[in-house]
């Protein structure tokens, strides 16, 4: 009962923030920041305290598929609203509210019953794991600003004034930034590849093989993207969709199997 009231309102203090953000996206004073913050911080926290309620169990950590997508979004969300305190992040806002809110409806469908009675905490393996975890993050925020930025500019070749007069941020800001995430993102998985590689004796056993090649194919192509920009001037819908591509694989390799296994065929 109580998962369930924390859904729903958390749900709807998203989808709030979602519509004011929305509403005045393309108003020159842009959305009131105050009120989204109000709304968002609201829903964040509301967020916070489900997770605490379906991880941590009478039984154990339940560490399903699920629960781990609920943490990354909550990760994605504070970040993003971090980020719009300082930078403009406009068109951010809504994507990330909006998706968080799907999520938390979509949650109360799927099977999550993952329970770990203890975890042994291991130190290679928690340096791993946690530099995946912080890479994807990472990762899946520039590819948020390839969208932003691939939206922005499309409206700008199609000579749409109302851009001009919008809350939006300036295309050349959202570009630096993209890069600077990018980089970052690639860094931190570069460091939890080596990681995987030195600590562990499984990457390539039949269980792990496709998450490996996966997340290698998409460190290769974020390498390129990354050296590209900077030593060639990389720019533009080319690198966009390189951005999300390899993000989309990154995102096969970390919950491909684990969604098959967990949502369509209920294993655990």
């Amino acid at each position: 009962m109580l998962v369930n009231s924390l859904t729903f309102i958390a749900f709807f203090f998203y989808t709030l923030a979602s519509g004011h953000v929305v509403a005045r996206l393309f108003h020159k004073n842009g959305p009131n920041k105050k009120l989204t913050l109000l709304l968002s911080t609201a829903a964040i926290l509301l967020h916070m305290a489900l997770l605490v309620n379906l991880v941590f169990t009478e039984s154990g950590q339940d560490l399903s598929l699920v629960n781990i997508s609920l943490l990354i979004c909550w990760i994605i969300v504070v970040s993003i609203t971090t980020v719009s305190l300082r930078f403009p992040a406009t068109l951010l806002l809504p994507v990330v509210y909006g998706f968080a809110a799907l999520l938390l409806i979509v949650s109360l469908f799927l099977p999550h019953q993952i329970i770990l009675k203890s975890i042994n905490v291991n130190i290679a393996l928690l340096s791993h794991i946690s530099l995946s975890f912080l890479a994807y993050c990472v990762l899946i925020i520039a590819t948020l600003y390839a969208v932003q930025f691939y939206f922005i500019n499309k409206r700008l070749k199609q000579k749409d004034l109302s851009i001009a007069y919008s809350h939006l941020p300036p295309l050349m800001v959202v570009e630096k930034q993209l890069y600077q995430l990018v980089t970052v993102g690639t860094g931190l998985l570069t460091l939890a590849l080596i990681a995987g590689f030195i600590f562990l004796e499984n990457m390539f056993s039949n269980e792990f093989i496709h998450k490996t090649i996966l997340s290698l194919i998409a460190w290769a192509i974020f390498c390129t993207i990354t050296w590209g920009h900077k030593y060639r001037g990389w720019r533009g819908k080319s690198s966009i969709l390189m951005t999300m591509f390899a993000a989309f694989l990154l995102t096969m390799a970390y919950f491909g199997s684990r969604f098959v296994k967990e949502v369509l065929l209920n294993q655990f």
